[in-house]
């Protein structure tokens, strides 16, 4: 077993100071679906400790017969909004404030208040598994920052969460720029890393599934849509654990990578070596 030894070289995250935060859960299926009792924990902490928070479940789409094995609803709950279901569920156990939209992403509900100065920290939590859906994130990014340019701590974090049938990444970033001075390293840690979309460019690019001219078969499709039982619940436990070291100040991750057959799990350290790596290779692939 070989020992990564960038950990010992890794900085934290460095939020600024704040008031409210505000959880945008995208997609309530898979992932996300099992992860909204773990927001919900962080949400319930986090106001006990005087911060105003707010959870907002957004997903257009309905509980369906085949979600209720893999997603965390019951049969009780088929032909219901899945956003609103969670909501309602887990607002009255935990009494926390939870908002649902059964609606697709728009960047314009996060962005609706960029240009106040309100210590109102935001972190959207993308588990779709469409490359418009991340593209909706991305513009809400992009909009963010055309707001703030200052060499400050940022307000606005995407946390993005991923899988196949048994296997996922979470990757964690907040801008969009190729230029690797907007990353440099601050003493006390690092206010902004590559957004995800940098890290790994292909997730705005639509899988063959996706595009409306697609030729994949009935068979085809349910073939690239299976996935074991446990990978969404595992992929949450990855989000829920990036989420609470962020906002206690103690994230040195900017990507977790696990794969369920080997057991075999991977991070990718925040340091200045890790950024260099990403940012060109973000830059020559824009070019292409």
């Amino acid at each position: 077993m070989s020992f990564d030894y960038s950990v010992l070289h890794a900085k934290s995250i460095i939020l600024p100071v704040y008031k409210q935060v505000e959880f945008y859960l995208v997609g309530c299926g898979g992932t996300g679906s099992w992860l909204a009792p773990s927001l919900c924990r962080i949400a319930r902490t986090l106001s006990e400790q005087g911060k105003a928070t707010t959870l907002i479940f957004i997903d257009p789409d309905a509980v369906e017969r085949k979600n209720v094995l893999r997603q965390n609803f019951c049969d009780a709950e088929i032909g219901l909004n899945k956003a609103q279901t969670l909501a309602l569920r887990y607002s009255l156990s935990w009494g926390v404030e939870i908002n649902a939209l059964p609606a697709l992403f728009d960047s314009q509900i996060v962005a609706r208040d960029y240009y106040q100065r309100e210590h109102k920290l935001k972190i959207i939590i993308g588990c779709v598994d469409n490359a418009l859906a991340r593209q909706s994130i991305t513009h809400a990014l992009s909009q963010y920052q055309s707001w703030h340019t200052r060499d400050v701590a940022t307000e606005l974090w995407w946390l993005d969460c991923g899988n196949h049938s048994n296997s996922g990444q979470v990757l964690i970033g907040s801008h969009l720029s190729t230029e690797i001075d907007v990353y440099k390293f601050h003493e006390l840690g690092c206010i902004k890393l590559p957004a995800p979309c940098l890290q790994h460019p292909e997730l705005l690019k639509p899988k063959p599934e996706e595009l409306d001219d697609n030729t994949v078969s009935c068979a085809e499709l349910a073939l690239l849509n299976t996935q074991t039982l446990s990978i969404n619940q595992r992929m949450a436990a990855e989000a829920a654990s990036y989420l609470v070291q962020l906002v206690i100040g103690k994230l040195n991750r900017l990507a977790t990578y696990l794969d369920l057959n080997s057991g075999f799990a991977t991070s990718t350290f925040i340091t200045e070596e890790a950024i260099a790596k990403i940012v060109p290779d973000a830059k020559d692939l824009a070019k292409i």
